[in-house]
């Protein structure tokens, strides 16, 4: 894999990031998360900009981009703490774009490139029992579903005659009642029930295992994102923060902290970005995306909680953009499979690894 950045894919992040500097402060991230709900306003950006339409086939009106143009936005978007289900739309659409029913895959991908269809994976809980499909009626629940009340659509992880799979839900329809829950982040999620809500089967085990696999993956690089963007605020803020007639950066505890923040974050995001790029060459394995999402999810925590510890006082306040991160970074941490869950997966496939020759 080249993990360089090609023109295109450089001209894409320079692009959003600096719309987001002049459009998006983070007082507006502020308000968002006071009032609730999604940034309408950008998603509309990312609609008018053919953001949305990077990843998609040219059948479906897509740009026939890579899975890692995707990846780059989201980047940006998480080093902005913005509030949009970018990760959760591109996922499900993807999935059911490369393994779905492709009627129903050209409907929900052409929403999405124009604007009108957002998607939120619902996905089982551990401790509770699979949503069952009967006669086209879908019960059961989706347990923090990110954006479940905010978005139009819902892929639910379901059971029909004894098979899993996909099926697509109304967010809106009948049958269909989001409990909004608050999270450290305080980004929109949801408690979802559904009784006897009209659902569509979207796609089969592939699909399914295609959007686990697309949602572990992404999420790891919002991990990633979250902790390079408190590095490079702790980064700026030790070289210009004095104390005892110098820049704290000049100390060298500060520095070794600082390298060690930067080992930990580079190593997360190569990781992630291996993971998308193999997962778009078909290669991927459950293996190789839960090493990424658990050195990602460490990453997230680790390096945005020794960045409040540089910061001294200054750091803990709210006032202070530094916490977007921390608090976004826990909450993702725990997304799509927290680090334990995700080196339990590898644990039980060490029989997997071919031995070194």
């Amino acid at each position: 894999m080249d993990a360089t950045l090609s023109e295109t894919q450089r001209l894409l992040r320079d692009s959003l990031r600096d719309y987001l500097r002049r459009e998006v402060p983070f007082d507006r991230i502020r308000e968002l998360e006071r009032a609730g709900g999604m940034d309408e306003a950008l998603w509309g950006h990312l609609r008018d900009a053919g953001f949305l339409g990077l990843p998609f086939a040219e059948r479906h009106g897509g740009e026939a981009g890579e899975l890692a143009d995707a990846a780059i936005l989201l980047e940006e978007l998480t080093r902005r703490a913005c509030i949009v289900p970018f990760l959760e739309t591109v996922a499900a659409a993807l999935a059911l774009e490369r393994h779905g029913d492709e009627a129903i895959a050209d409907e929900i991908v052409r929403g999405v490139i124009g604007g009108t269809v957002t998607l939120a994976p619902a996905p089982s809980a551990a401790d509770a029992d699979v949503p069952a499909v009967a006669g086209g009626a879908l019960d059961g629940e989706g347990r923090f579903v990110d954006y479940g009340a905010e978005v139009t659509h819902h892929l639910v992880e379901a059971v029909a005659d004894g098979e899993p799979g996909l099926w697509l839900v109304d967010a809106r329809g009948a049958g269909v009642r989001a409990e909004p829950l608050q999270t450290i982040a305080r980004t929109p999620q949801a408690h979802v029930r559904y009784a006897a809500a009209p659902a569509r089967r979207a796609g089969g085990a592939e699909a399914l295992q295609f959007l686990r696999r697309a949602g572990r993956a992404l999420c790891a690089v919002q991990c990633a994102a979250a902790a390079q963007q408190a590095l490079d605020m702790t980064v700026e803020y030790t070289g210009m923060r004095v104390q005892f007639g110098r820049p704290i950066g000049s100390f060298q505890a500060v520095q070794h902290h600082c390298a060690d923040m930067a080992t930990q974050t580079l190593a997360a995001r190569f990781l992630a970005f291996r993971a998308i790029w193999n997962l778009d060459q078909g290669r991927a394995s459950d293996r190789e995306i839960a090493k990424a999402k658990a050195l990602a999810s460490r990453a997230a925590t680790e390096v945005t909680m020794q960045a409040h510890i540089l910061h001294g006082g200054i750091g803990y306040t709210e006032e202070y953009d530094l916490h977007f991160f921390s608090r976004r970074g826990k909450e993702r941490a725990l997304a799509w499979g927290a680090a334990g869950e995700c080196l339990a997966l590898v644990a039980a496939t060490l029989d997997e690894v071919r031995p070194w020759r």
